[in-house]
């Protein structure tokens, strides 16, 4: 059932499909449980794959990645990922491995495919540290990846292909499917929502007005490209962000609408991940503190509550996620602070919904 793509003013597209959704969360999918708020289905996906294929989706999110372009490029489904599945069967070999070089070229020197290529087939050894150096999908977080099978894979591009093929089936057909079915009516609601802030026009209004504040964080980044649009429920608070290579497309996915423009229906799922943000009390503990000290380090918290860095970072991103603190570098430190705008806009939201008649 072909879905849609919804312009507005030719840079402005709303997309309701499994594929863009697929290629936009799997990198999420190992540091999920570290997103407090995030749909717990998506934090406990790697436990229930096996560990082949839980090794096979970590290069594909990574070395691999350039691959995940056709699950973006393919045309929208609303059902299923045959679309991307299709796409992937017709590239020509030589296409599949341009999309791969593109991406590790930005790993070597000098940045070409044509450097990647002579690496392959002449220095492996110097590919094979260049994807062990890649980072992960979180630069905090440690992301084991089997790159010796990755140049592997890249000289026998029938089996990279297949090898790709085989687990975008199994992680769709086994795990994602019925809980797409399940979060299909909440998708075509957040696209509906989202398809009413275009009338704002400007690129940055809308994406402030779908995603909240933390769009404007997130747009030196977009700035220039056609903006498009996933609903993706199980994202929760989170968005995640990705910029097609060589095109002037960047695909957001989200799963509220954060504005403050925002409807009743998406205001109440927004007031309910700001409440279950704040209903940690350690986490409580903290804004506190950033309120008290504007411009607090991480390693502030970590000292005055005696938390590790993982533990640390965890409590910030549930934080950051729902708008309440945000952060900038100053002299290459991170510093955080709370966004009072943002505060006061859930506050009044809890009231009107606690004392409307």
């Amino acid at each position: 059932m072909p879905e849609l793509h919804v312009p507005a003013g030719g840079e402005l597209f709303v997309h309701i499909a499994p594929a863009k959704a697929i290629a936009l969360t799997l990198p999420m999918a190992e540091l999920a449980p570290r997103f407090p708020g995030i749909d717990p289905w998506l934090a406990q996906l790697p436990a229930r794959l096996g560990r082949a294929a839980r090794m096979d989706l970590r290069l594909l999110c990574v070395p691999l990645s350039g691959l995940l372009s056709y699950l973006f490029e393919a045309p929208d489904d609303e059902e299923s990922i045959d679309p991307a599945l299709k796409l992937l069967a017709a590239a020509p070999t030589d296409d599949l491995l341009e999309r791969v070089f593109y991406r590790l070229s930005f790993r070597v020197q000098p940045q070409d495919t044509a450097t990647v290529r002579q690496w392959l087939e002449h220095e492996p050894e110097r590919l094979i540290a260049a994807i062990k150096a890649m980072e992960g999908p979180h630069p905090d977080e440690a992301f084991a990846l089997d790159a010796e099978r990755a140049i592997a894979l890249m000289r026998r591009p029938e089996e990279l292909r297949a090898m790709v093929d085989m687990r975008l089936r199994q992680l769709w057909h086994d795990h994602l499917a019925p809980r797409w079915q399940e979060a299909l009516p909440t998708c075509r609601a957040l696209a509906q929502a989202a398809r009413r802030q275009f009338h704002l026009a400007d690129p940055l209004k809308v994406l402030t007005a779908i995603v909240g504040r933390k769009g404007e964080d997130r747009y030196p980044l977009l700035q220039g490209k056609r903006l498009h649009f996933v609903p993706v429920p199980w994202l929760g608070p989170y968005i995640a962000t990705a910029v097609m290579g060589g095109r002037p497309d960047a695909v957001i996915g989200f799963g509220i609408i954060q504005g403050e423009h925002a409807g009743d229906e998406e205001t109440q799922r927004d007031l309910l991940a700001s409440l279950k943000a704040l209903a940690d009390e350690p986490r409580l503990g903290a804004l506190a503190f950033i309120r008290q000290y504007p411009g607090t380090r991480a390693a502030d918290l970590m000292e005055r509550f005696g938390w590790s860095q993982p533990a640390t970072s965890r409590h910030l991103r549930a934080l950051e996620s729902v708008g309440l603190v945000r952060s900038e570098w100053v002299d290459r430190v991170k510093r955080y602070s709370v966004d009072r705008v943002r505060a006061r806009t859930i506050a009044q939201t809890l009231e009107h919904f606690l004392t409307k008649e």
